[in-house]
């Protein structure tokens, strides 16, 4: 993250790089490499071979993953790990699928590896507690629930804004190399101001994100989830429509082709921006709780602080 390296991140970076789509949709010695680094398991307490409450390592974590989009469900294990560790269950490291309600109660839309032997793990974290329906592969069908909901929304909220803002930063700097090496009338298009000004507003919507995305693990780091989780993935889901649009404009349409980095890039970023909570769902949490402050708790809100504190 700015300013502060995260060494897991690091580590991890260097093993997704070079990550490439796999025709039978599932790296497996990807994921063996990252189970045995422990990655999948970073939320879950020291004792069960996590690093316990370790939010701004797994944001880092998943911006790299969105950098690079593997064929492994990282981010569903990684945070199934998480919830599965708050109910008191434990898992092996096979692959583990997320199927988490929307808001409105739609299907999860995610698209994702089908790993053979993999878990699932059914979330709904929209009431005042989660409900939660654990289903071991080859085991038994366990339902389990956790109290409290907004701390479970926070993670859900911080994790989807850390895979968009990988994805955003990808898409951008695809495009930009593609800017200086495409040429049109006789000199590349990113001497052309309408791409130059295209890439800036791409640029800034990706910066934004990310700073949203700092403040917001280090406050879930602190305990305090809300509002900055809201305010990330809200930041995050609006930029990533703009991000897509503008890096497809500038590549044309190869960018549009199956086998293009840009395709798997912005197609990381259509799925995230809606997983979890689009911006619609959370700037609307985020005008419920200005609304019942009233004008006086409008400036705690903002800054992220309990009125009055």
């Amino acid at each position: 993250m700015s300013g502060e390296t995260s060494m897991v991140g690091d580590a991890v970076a260097r093993m997704l790089d070079g990550a490439r789509s796999r025709p039978d949709g599932f790296d497996a010695a990807l994921w063996e490499t990252l189970v045995a680094s422990g990655v999948p398991r970073l939320l879950r307490p020291e004792s069960q071979g996590g690093a316990g409450d370790a939010f701004r390592d797994a944001a880092a974590v998943l911006q790299t993953f969105g950098l690079h989009g593997p064929d492994v469900p990282l981010a569903d294990t990684l945070v199934g790990h998480a919830l599965l560790a708050h109910g008191g269950i434990d898992a092996d490291d096979a692959p583990l699928h997320l199927d988490i309600f929307g808001p409105d109660g739609s299907p999860d839309p995610a698209e994702r590896p089908e790993a053979a032997g993999a878990h699932r793990l059914s979330v709904d974290p929209w009431g005042q507690g989660v409900r939660c329906v654990w289903r071991p592969s080859g085991g038994r069908t366990q339902p389990f629930e956790l109290a409290q909901a907004v701390p479970v929304q926070a993670l859900l909220a911080v994790c989807g804004a850390a895979v968009l803002t990988g994805a955003m930063r990808r898409a951008i700097d695809l495009s930009i190399e593609w800017a200086g090496t495409r040429k049109q009338f006789g000199r590349p298009i990113g001497a052309f101001q309408a791409v130059q000004h295209s890439l800036a507003t791409a640029a800034e919507e990706s910066a934004a994100s990310r700073a949203a995305l700092e403040w917001a693990a280090a406050e879930l780091q602190s305990g305090r989830g809300m509002p900055s989780a809201a305010v990330a993935k809200g930041r995050a889901s609006e930029a990533a429509g703009q991000v897509a649009a503008i890096t497809h404009q500038v590549h044309g349409a190869i960018g549009f082709t199956a086998e293009h980095a840009l395709h798997r890039a912005t197609r990381l970023l259509w799925l995230w921006r809606d997983r979890w909570g689009d911006e619609t769902h959370w700037y609307g949490e985020l005008g419920r709780d200005a609304l019942a402050g009233g004008p006086d708790a409008l400036f705690d809100l903002v800054i992220g602080e309990p009125h009055g504190g």
